[in-house]
């Protein structure tokens, strides 16, 4: 087969030993070409998932920053979590 990078959703059960062969992704299309879903290499899987990750971590940092950025008081988790009973 030759190399592909994108294949019809309908053509997918006679070529899928093939498509999940590639080292490439390859791009589940419907009728009207539009992409569906993505067939990947399991590095490029395992690349994307740290990358997401990642920015999930600095999200969180971001938010964290800002959080203790506000005015008032800062309460320890400690402090709030016996003060809430919990």
């Amino acid at each position: 087969m030759e190399d592909m990078s994108e294949l019809p959703l309908e053509d997918v059960p006679g070529h899928l030993a093939d498509v999940v062969g590639q080292r490439e992704v390859v791009y589940i299309t419907d009728a009207d070409g539009h992409r569906l879903a993505a067939i990947v290499p399991p590095d490029v899987a395992v690349a994307g998932s740290a990358a997401v990750e990642a920015l999930e971590d600095a999200a969180d940092l971001a938010a964290a920053e800002a959080s203790l950025a506000e005015p008032g008081e800062n309460i320890g988790a400690a402090d709030l979590w016996r003060e809430l009973g919990v």
